[in-house]
């Protein structure tokens, strides 16, 4: 299987580590086929999985949020946070383990991938984004401290075991050969690829 390079090898499986973990999470917590994934980013610097974090096309959501003082680009307090949820009839907990399973998933698809174990690459500054992004979910729950560290060690955990079945890594090699070497592949290829991939007997 080819991916082009050595950095390239490494992002593109990461990367499908995000997507194929989000895409196993269809059903819960408001995601979707349709809105699981928004793109899949290859350009040099800043490779990405871009999902949307709530289910936004939500009937009533905008004006809920302008009811409520919430705007999108600006910082929401955990009290908005807390009444979205309740808005959307999404658990917070939940949610976050989603979050949590979805973040860990891509350094856990590189560690299988590399032969490295998941903490030497969680804590390489490849994975600073999905690090920060942790830390911010967690927040936005009113997680800290040692609950948000035992959350964090269980999604990972549960990452490292999922990639370890046969169709679930070959939808995130499926994938990461398909991945193009720059620009962006719309959410919806995303999607039809690993579901294909993960159907494969």
């Amino acid at each position: 299987m080819d991916f082009g390079g050595g950095a390239r090898r490494d992002t593109a499986v990461h990367e499908s580590g995000h997507a194929v973990a989000r895409v196993l999470s269809i059903g819960r917590v408001g995601i979707t086929n349709e809105n699981a994934i928004r793109w899949i980013e290859m350009d040099e610097g800043t490779p990405h999985c871009s999902v949307f974090e709530l289910p936004l096309g939500m009937p009533g959501l905008k004006e809920f949020g302008e009811r409520e003082g919430i705007k999108e680009g600006m910082p929401w307090t955990a009290e908005q946070w807390r009444k979205l949820f309740s808005f959307m009839s999404i658990d917070p907990l939940e949610w976050a383990s989603v979050r949590l399973f979805e973040l860990t998933a891509g350094a856990a698809a590189q560690a299988k991938f590399a032969g490295a174990s998941f903490g030497l690459v969680w804590h390489d500054y490849g994975c600073s984004d999905d690090r920060q992004n942790v830390i911010e979910t967690c927040q936005r729950i009113g997680l800290n401290g040692s609950e948000a560290t035992r959350l964090f060690a269980e999604r990972a955990e549960e990452a490292c075991t999922v990639l370890d079945k046969s169709h679930v890594w070959r939808a995130v090699l499926t994938l990461a050969e398909r991945l193009p070497a720059a620009g962006r592949i719309p959410g919806d290829t995303v999607v039809s690829i690993i579901k294909n991939a993960l159907q494969v007997v």
